[in-house]
């Protein structure tokens, strides 16, 4: 009997990745021009900050793909945005809007402001997710 719990003990602490999923962002209306689409999933706490799953692809087509893969169950959004000039950030105009193309989750926008988390959530399972973001 101890050796069964044992078993059982140590098959719950070596496979965490079991229930985790792949999330899929495919990310349309990039400038298929070669220049760095930045790809996050956050958890509510990093919404809009920087995120500890991020990614980056360059643009060869006019729709770029990031995977994140074994992403623990939990809430998430995703935000994007494509590097026009470079420097790596998301620039904004002098209102604070982003001067770039960009995309959040659930194409969720702000009203006077940034999207908030609850419109852009979505849930990850252990099924395997995919995002769909247009870049404005």
């Amino acid at each position: 009997m101890r050796a069964v719990a044992f078993a059982l003990l140590a098959l719950a602490i070596l496979s965490p990745a079991a229930h985790a999923a792949d999330v899929t962002l495919r990310i349309r209306d990039a400038e298929a021009d070669g220049r760095i689409v930045y790809a996050q999933l956050c958890t509510q706490a990093e919404f809009l900050n920087r995120c500890r799953l991020g990614d980056r692809q360059a643009a060869k087509d006019d729709i770029v793909t990031v995977l994140f893969k074994d992403v623990p169950p939990g809430t998430y959004a995703a935000t994007v945005f494509q590097d026009m000039n470079g420097n790596a950030k998301l620039d904004r105009d002098m209102y604070g809007a982003p001067s770039e193309p960009w995309a959040v989750s659930r194409d969720a926008k702000g009203h006077m402001g940034p999207p908030a988390f609850d419109d852009a959530k979505v849930a990850v399972t252990d099924a395997p997710l995919t995002l769909e973001l247009d870049l404005d």
